[in-house]
């Protein structure tokens, strides 16, 4: 059976998708959360001159990890890859307990996994367009929850059911060897998930561990120097390149605020192709290398 990747605006081939964002956020809506109006990324003006830059940098795909409850709106992610013959793939899943619609705590995890498999296979809400990966799942700053549990487990249920990838969130990086042990208890595809925000983390150790077990990680908080030196990113991710680790690396920038746009002044989706990726070829870092960070693996890790 032939692999292809489920873009919003149908499968395609992996070979498609160029240099590839594994971790973005392009429409969404927190206004309701966060208790103010930055967080909202919508097909608008401003976002449109930011996808457009950021086609200009170099990037030939975006996996958009916004999930049920974070003001998913897929109709607009299909009418910007569009516009800008960008492939993007859509999630289906919930994020973190602190952001769960009250429907996480309703439902089963029966039912959950029912409706991961649904948006998957089907669509999400009416719209036709199908999700192609299971994200951000999440778990809570040095916590694992019991709601957050009983929603990985339905991630790793309907992972299981559809082949789909899935791809995690660990608040400030914390929590990817508790997530590794879930996975392995529930006997995950390892080649089919990945971890992520561990640029956040700056454990080595924690770093190793996970890799060894085969799972990919995730520097996907690249130019949010705020919560982390730019310095320390770039010596972590060559320590794991030099191991030979490079196969299992995927990057992104994590943008959810109108006031981290490059139009509107801040640093940009095009970070990571104007500033960080130069960063490592200035260090060494060979373009086979960056092609398998940027495109091998998310065409590999994205494919079912």
């Amino acid at each position: 059976m032939t692999e292809n990747i489920q873009t919003v605006t149908g499968t395609i081939e992996p070979s498609r998708l160029g240099q590839t964002m594994i971790h973005e956020h392009v429409a969404l809506d927190l206004s309701h959360i966060r208790q103010d109006n930055d967080p909202i990324l919508s097909d608008d003006e401003m976002q449109n001159r930011e996808i457009a830059r950021l086609v200009a940098a170099g990037c030939g795909g975006i996996v958009e990890v916004t999930n049920r409850g974070m003001g998913r709106d897929v109709e607009a992610l299909g009418s910007m890859s569009r516009k800008h013959r960008l492939p993007i793939i859509a999630a289906t899943g919930f994020y973190k307990q602190d952001y769960y619609p009250r429907d996480v705590f309703e439902k089963n995890e029966d039912e959950i996994a029912a409706l991961f498999i649904s948006e998957i296979c089907e669509g999400i809400e009416g719209t036709g367009i199908r999700a192609g990966i299971i994200s951000e799942i999440g778990s809570s700053l040095n916590e694992m929850t019991k709601e957050e549990t009983k929603v990985f487990r339905a991630a790793i249920r309907a992972q299981h059911e559809t082949g789909a990838p899935l791809s995690t969130h660990c608040e400030l990086g914390t929590m990817g060897t508790e997530q590794l042990k879930l996975f392995s208890k529930m006997g995950s595809d390892f080649s089919k998930i990945s971890i992520g925000h561990q640029d956040l983390n700056g454990d080595r150790e924690e770093y190793e561990r996970l890799l060894q077990a085969g799972l990919y990680i995730q520097f996907d908080t690249i130019g949010k120097n705020s919560y982390r030196a730019e310095a320390d990113r770039l010596e972590d991710l060559i320590f794991l390149i030099e191991k030979g680790y490079s196969k299992q690396l995927m990057l992104s920038t994590d943008i959810t605020k109108k006031s981290y746009l490059k139009v509107a002044g801040g640093f940009g989706y095009e970070h990571l192709f104007t500033k960080f990726i130069p960063a490592l070829k200035n260090r060494g870092v060979s373009e086979d290398i960056i092609k398998t960070m940027m495109i091998d693996n998310p065409q590999r890790f994205l494919s079912f």
